[in-house]
Formats: C-alpha cells, structure tokens, sequence
C-alpha cells in the first residue's frame, strides 16, 4: 500500500446505495458528513440522493418506508479521503450532525502501515468508514 495515492477512477466498486427510514434528516446528515470530502448533493428527487463529483456519482440514498431497520450486522461502507485532515473533519461533522462515533481518527497499524480512519454511525445505524492512507 505505499504510496498508493486518493483516486476514485481506480475503485473497485462502481456505486452503493443506501435504504433510509429517516430519508430527510439522512441527506441533511451526508450533505455535511460528505463535505470535507468534497463530495456534494448533486440530485435530491424526494425519492432517490445522489452523492458525489459532477463526474462521479457515487453514493445514493432511497427511502424505505416501514421498515423497522436497513442495516445489517457486520456491514460498513468506507469513503476514501484525500488526508488525514479530511478523515478528521468528515468525522467531526458526522459526529455534529447527529452521527454516533464508534471509533476516533487513527492509524490501524494492525491493517497496514499508511492506514488511517475513523468510523461512526449513521442516523440509521449504518456503520460508516472514512479512510485514508496518504499523509
């Protein structure tokens, strides 16, 4: 993993979605837990947000209506961050926005060397990664 450098265009995963009981609090929350990231709204229909990069559309949001729960046991999702300043602050403004913290900003070195995340969860549960391994 040395010197492996924030490229979207090389990920293995082309999208993923998300099923939300709370659909308008959930875009508020990415809205600003996806800034420091710089990923933006780029569609909110009322029935499907996209998130992401005019070029990249890469997370989406759908309400689910009745359900008692969307999240699985075990499951997480991880978005790639530039730095480790964005790790932090992508962290801390989850954390504002009524995100819970499951664990802080910091290196992993049981993973690997250049790693360094944090994680919290979503207004849904969701478990929620972000991840860099640059400086």
């Amino acid at each position: 993993m040395a010197g492996r450098e924030f490229n979207l265009e090389h990920t293995m995963i082309d999208h993923l979605s998300l099923g939300t009981t709370r659909y308008a609090d959930a875009v508020a929350f990415y809205l600003q837990a996806l800034e420091p990231l710089g990923l933006r709204l780029l569609r909110d229909t009322g029935k499907e947000a996209a998130f992401g990069t005019p070029e990249r559309w890469g997370f989406f949001l759908y309400p689910v209506e009745g359900a008692e729960r969307v999240t699985a046991p075990g499951v997480h999702l991880a978005f790639a961050a530039p730095s480790r300043a964005a790790v932090q602050a992508a962290h801390a403004t989850a954390l504002a926005a009524g995100g819970a913290d499951i664990f802080t900003p910091r290196t992993r070195p049981d993973i690997n060397h250049t790693y360094f995340g944090a994680m919290f969860s979503d207004l849904d549960g969701h478990r929620i990664e972000v991840v860099t391994h640059g400086a």
